[in-house]
């Protein structure tokens, strides 16, 4: 391959890179947690601050928490982020970084629910 090839090629692969950069952002989420179980023995409830990340992958549309496990997205456009993992759903709020998040769950007569509320805001990755 002659000289002018390789700069040619290394130009191409260097303009690549730099065009093909991660879309990926990480969010630091402070929010309320306030669980409510209601049992045939009676009902309990507990609020606790609970501090959380999520990974958003604007070119791919998902949303991860900070340990990589996924979400499926509902809904993913400018201003609002929806998903649901398990019995949790979440709606995220793009233009104000306000999250809420809520689950339901019924076992063996034992109604549980889960309800949150928070802010999130761009942060860097963790690191570890």
């Amino acid at each position: 391959m002659n000289r002018a090839m390789q700069c040619a090629l290394l130009v191409l692969v260097v303009f690549g890179l730099a065009g093909s950069g991660s879309a990926r952002s990480y969010l630091n989420c402070l929010a309320t947690k306030i669980i409510i179980a209601d049992t045939p023995s009676g009902s309990t409830s507990s609020r606790v601050e609970e501090h959380f990340g999520l990974w958003i992958d604007e070119k791919a549309k998902t949303l991860a928490l900070a340990d990589g496990t996924p979400l499926a997205v509902r809904r993913f456009d400018e201003h609002w982020i929806s998903a649901v993992r398990d019995d949790m759903f979440y709606e995220f709020d793009r233009q104000t970084g306000n999250l809420s998040y809520a689950s339901s769950t019924t076992k063996n007569g034992a109604v549980t629910i889960t309800i949150g509320s928070g802010r999130c805001a761009n942060a860097a990755a963790p690191t570890g």
